[in-house]
């Protein structure tokens, strides 16, 4: 099976679950075992490829023209976690058919698959933002699958998505920084640079950012909370994520990047002393819970931690006993784990001080528990043995002064001695010391139940008995991080310093043992008065309070506090900017000829139409003299010979003008005792930002030759695509994928309507309000009974306006047409034409009686949707051709037809329903009556 066909299974994998969850139940769980099992079985040959010294590779391109390549790599370290995620992952599918109460948990199956898919494109990704984009997968799949424990799992998992967004912003910036620093996306060859020998400053910073990323999903400290926090998920969930496949992407992060960082002090540093800490503070922690399942997860930091120093040391040595220990906690925890659910299941609590003696009624999960924590603490003949041995070994072997490796290796021992405490813990605790009468009815599991958690334990034996079999997988992980052999693999190497240490940790062990009664009570106080996750929920406490402050600053309704501040700024930037340069005599080029005879007049015009928004004490005159300086502009931009940007201006302009009217509908029509107009401050900020503004415009404006781009647009754009409209070529063909970035911000920008104003309550017009809606002339139209009527029955003077309409909307229609075909070629396209059908809109709604939308809401979002999709179609169908948004084009009947045209059709979708969805929703809601003694909707001041 190939790379990619494993990937695509994978991702098959959760849209199957979906009809047999709804099928099978809880069942679905053996189906996936299954499925995983075979798929483990189908990397069988590329496992030979690997074993036998090569790496299978395939690689696609992506983005051509940015030389961006989708590579994927199995080398030997991904080989060993491409089967971890596998078969630890089938085995608690397994698993959670037997232990999930009968229903249908399509979210769970779902985002385990899910997860299992971000794990394994993340081993196997050999470029550096798919690293990202299945590191991110992974983060947010565990994030949505402790959130399913309900209000328990809430809060936990906003915790574990805030560490892990902290880690995955930290490997962003390592991505982007090692992209700019070696000028490539792929990682072997990004790690394989000689860069991160040349540079000393960027290689350690790096390296570091690098190390945080591996913390936060490994749990190290002091990002260590979000894994005891996440036990409020169900237990198969913890037996997978939080035991073989979360914490093991930070240190599968942290060995994959040690290939370029094991010779930087910082790294080993960095990863020696916070594993190392991590490792006692996590095992004191674990001595300190009554939880059991709490206390496999601190253990579970603990072990990390001891992995984690290990791959700081960077030897050979020490990556063999990382590798080792890694596939020894993936087997022995993850059984673990289950078991803590058997013993849940079947005792009805997983509370230590609660549990009665089950080694009488549960005699196998007895025996399979020990076996576990024996692997934990490292006695013989077990995998932990030897994977623990090769760790305390390897400690001497740490980087710096003689010194170094003696502080490690006792540092080290000193931790080995606090896990053989918690993990007789777990064993006594739960089958051996309880006082409580075991209940009626408590017995052994079922073999189903039992026989997942059974197998990743006792699998521990023969691994241990038969080591040689791994050696093979791990020397090929070994060679590809260091390039130099692997550790020779033994239960016997003879006696060395880490034989005794562990003689002397099996010693005080079994010491600590026979004192368990008396230390329980010291050793299950608190050990601190505060909590890494009260810590975390202070932090997040304080940030809303910061947060909430910064809010008061602009939560208000008048439009000062969020025109002003902005606004004051651009007033600064660009009149210092503009008299800066002027000062420093750094005026670019000579003064253009920009003077038009043209120009006077449209000047007069346009300064007199501001002047009467300015005085104007009308809302209605207001918008008629804004739409004034509106249709002027437009003047001026036919007379500079931009018609493209002079039509879409008159379109806007118009629509603008008619979505104001119909916000004026809910505001009365004077301004009243506001006068806005009247104020000093505004004014003042008006003037200066007009004269900073023109003073820029005048100093920049065509002072430049074109740049090389437009250059290039000029002399080549006709020839490359055979169009001659220049601008829309640029929107649909050269630019087309910031034209799709445009296109989905009007569908955000849809969402933003509907969703907005759905919360905004309907407008009452007060009785002193009501004196402010008369006419212009100043008569009273409520005291006229032939107006008052006019009003009241509105149809009869909508009768010429649609009569008018049989004519006006077939003819807009057609020129709607006729300006998105000529787009190409000459003054037009899509988003012109759309915004001509819109214009046909809205003088059908206008002529309505009723405020009836113009179709349907749904029909409204189906065609914005189909826009973003059409333009998105359109930017696939390049890509199967050569790369994403590529213009395709070809002659049908004579006629030139390209790939651009369909984009345009899809802004013309986007376009329309757009406009449609503002109209349906400014337009619905008349404005309400109400007394003096109402509350009015109040405006900050």
């Amino acid at each position: 099976m190939t790379l990619v066909w494993l990937l695509a299974c994978l991702a098959a994998a959760p849209v199957l679950v979906v009809p047999l969850s709804s099928a099978l139940g809880r069942r679905t769980g053996w189906v996936l075992a299954a499925y995983f099992v075979a798929l483990a079985a189908a990397m069988i040959p590329n496992a030979r490829t690997v074993l036998d010294g090569g790496a299978v590779e395939q690689t696609y391109s992506w983005v051509p023209a940015l030389d961006l390549v989708y590579a994927l790599r199995l080398d030997g370290l991904g080989l060993i976690f491409v089967m971890i995620a596998l078969l630890i992952g089938a085995a608690v599918f397994a698993y959670s058919a037997e232990y999930l109460a009968p229903d249908r948990h399509l979210g769970f199956f779902l985002w385990m698959t899910v997860f299992a898919l971000g794990m394994v494109g993340l081993v196997m990704a050999d470029d550096l933002i798919l690293v990202f984009l299945c590191w991110e997968i992974t983060s947010l799949a565990s994030f949505l699958l402790i959130a399913r424990a309900g209000s328990g799992g809430e809060a936990a998992a906003g915790r574990t998505l805030l560490i892990t967004f902290i880690g995955g912003l930290s490997l962003l910036v390592a991505v982007v920084v090692m992209i700019a620093a070696t000028g490539t996306t792929r990682l072997s060859e990004a790690l394989a640079s000689p860069v991160w020998h040349d540079h000393g400053a960027l290689t350690t910073t790096v390296a570091v950012l690098v190390a945080i990323a591996g913390f936060t999903k490994a749990a190290q400290f002091p990002f260590h909370p979000w894994l005891p926090d996440a036990m409020a998920a169900s237990t198969p969930v913890s037996a997978y994520l939080h035991a073989a496949a979360v914490v093991k992407a930070g240190i599968y992060l942290m060995l994959r990047f040690s290939e370029a960082f094991s010779s930087v002090p910082a790294w080993n540093a960095l990863l020696i002393v916070v594993g190392l800490f991590t490792s006692a503070m996590a095992a004191l922690f674990a001595l300190n819970q009554t939880d059991l399942k709490r206390l496999m997860a601190y253990s579970t930091v603990s072990q990390l931690g001891l992995i984690t120093a290990a791959i700081g040391v960077g030897t050979p040595k020490a990556l063999t006993a990382a590798m080792i220990h890694t596939i020894a906690h993936a087997l022995f925890k993850s059984g673990l784990f289950m078991m803590v659910g058997v013993i849940d299941h079947q005792a009805g609590t997983r509370d230590l001080r609660r549990l009665p003696a089950l080694r009488h009624v549960m005699p196998w999960s007895f025996a399979t528990v020990a076996a576990g924590t024996a692997a934990m603490a490292g006695i013989p003949p077990l995998l932990g043995f030897i994977s623990k041995e090769a760790i305390l070994g390897s400690m001497l072997e740490a980087p710096g002064p003689a010194w170094t490796g003696q502080a490690a290796f006792a540092f080290a021992g000193a931790g080995a001695v606090l896990t053989f405490a918690y993990c007789a813990k777990i064993l006594f605790h739960a089958f051996v010391d309880g006082e409580r009468e075991i209940e009626a009815g408590a017995c052994e599991a079922s073999p189903a139940l039992l026989a997942p958690a059974m197998l990743t334990i006792w699998a521990g034996l023969p691994l241990a008995l038969a080591v040689g079999v791994l050696a093979g997988p791990v020397d090929q992980a070994v060679r590809a991080m260091s390039g130099k052999e692997s550790y020779e693999l033994a239960l016997w190497h003879g006696v060395k310093p880490e034989l005794i240490v562990t003689g002397l940790v099996i010693l005080v062990g079994a010491w600590l043992v026979t004192q368990r009664a008396r230390l329980r009570p010291r050793l299950e106080g608190d050990l601190l008065p505060f909590s890494g996750v009260g810590l975390i929920d202070r932090g997040l406490h304080r940030v809303e309070r910061i947060g909430a402050a910064g809010t008061h600053v602009v939560g208000h309704d008048h439009p000062s506090r969020h025109v002003v501040p902005p606004m004051t700024v651009l007033t600064l930037l660009l009149g210092v900017g503009t008299i800066a340069i002027f000062a420093g005599g750094d005026v670019p080029g000579t003064v253009p000829d920009l003077w038009r005879p043209i120009d006077a007049g449209l000047l007069v015009l346009i300064t007199l139409a501001v002047l009467g928004v300015v005085v104007s004490d009308s809302r209605l005159a207001a918008t008629v003299f804004l739409g004034g300086v509106g249709i002027a502009v437009t003047v001026q931009l036919f007379a500079l010979g931009a018609p493209d940007v002079g039509l879409t201006q008159l379109m806007v302009e118009v629509l603008t003008v008619i979505f104001i009217m119909l916000v004026l509908r809910g505001l009365p029509k004077r301004f009243g005792h506001l006068k806005h107009s009247r104020r000093r401050g505004p004014m003042v900020l008006a003037v200066a930002l007009g004269l900073a503004a023109g003073g820029a415009t005048w100093l920049l404006t065509g002072r430049r030759d074109p740049s090389a781009p437009a250059e290039y647009f000029i002399t080549e754009g006709a020839e490359e695509t055979g169009g001659d409209n220049l601008v829309n070529v640029i929107l649909v063909e050269f630019r087309a994928l910031d034209t799709l970035g445009e296109l989905t911000v009007l569908g955000f920008a849809a969402i933003a309507i509907i969703a907005i104003l759905a919360t905004v309550p309907k407008r009452s017009v007060s009785e002193e309000e009501q004196h402010d809606l008369r006419p212009l002339d100043g008569t009273d139209a409520l005291d006229d009974p032939q107006a008052a009527a006019a009003l009241r029955d509105a149809a009869p003077n909508l009768e010429p306006m649609r009569l008018l309409l049989r004519l006006m909307v077939p003819g807009l229609v057609v020129l709607s047409a006729m300006i998105f075909w000529r787009g190409h070629n000459a003054p037009g396209g899509g988003f012109i034409a759309a915004l001509i059908a819109a214009v046909a809109v809205s003088l059908i709604y206008l002529a309505r009686p009723d405020d009836r939308a113009v179709g349907t809401p749904r029909l409204h979002l189906a065609l914005i949707a189909g826009g973003v999709g059409t333009a998105l179609a359109t930017g696939l169908l390049g890509y199967a051709a050569s790369a994403f948004l590529e213009p395709l084009s070809t002659y049908v009947v004579g006629i030139y037809v390209g790939t651009s045209l369909l984009f345009d059709v899809g802004v013309y979708l986007a376009v329309l329903g757009l406009v449609m969805v503002a109209f349906d929703r400014l337009g619905a809601e008349p404005v309400e009556e109400r007394t003096d003694d109402e509350p009015a909707l109040r405006s900050q001041p």
